[in-house]
């Protein structure tokens, strides 16, 4: 993202401004680098867990499934901070919401409710 969102504030009500120092930012490799080896090991674990890898299967499933739940949801809100950011800076309209009846918006942002 171009700048930083002022007081944590969400990118349609907020001023942009540039990061303090640009270059402390890390790079779009680093960022990429990052997010997957998050995803891979977030991958093996659950696939430990569904397989039975681990001492108690059961009772990491439930956990596994609220983690999983957990991460989508904060992706989500990155998504529409992106969203907003790039609809306020370049005028690009915000995607529609995915027609499904287990994501819905709570306090404006989408969240997945798999018990909806």
């Amino acid at each position: 993202m171009a700048g930083a969102l002022a007081g944590g504030e969400r990118a349609s009500r907020a001023v942009l401004t540039a990061p303090a120092d640009p270059a402390a930012a890390p790079t779009v490799e680093r960022l990429t680098a990052f997010r997957d080896t998050v995803a891979e090991r977030v991958h093996a674990r659950m696939n430990d867990i569904a397989g039975g890898r681990v001492t108690a299967p059961g009772q990491l499933t439930v956990v596994a499934r609220h983690l999983l739940v957990a991460l989508i949801n904060h992706e989500y809100q990155h998504d529409q901070w992106i969203g907003e950011v790039r609809a306020h800076d370049l005028g690009h309209a915000l995607p529609p919401d995915p027609g499904t009846g287990q994501v819905s918006r709570l306090d404006g942002y989408l969240v997945l409710n798999p018990l909806a």
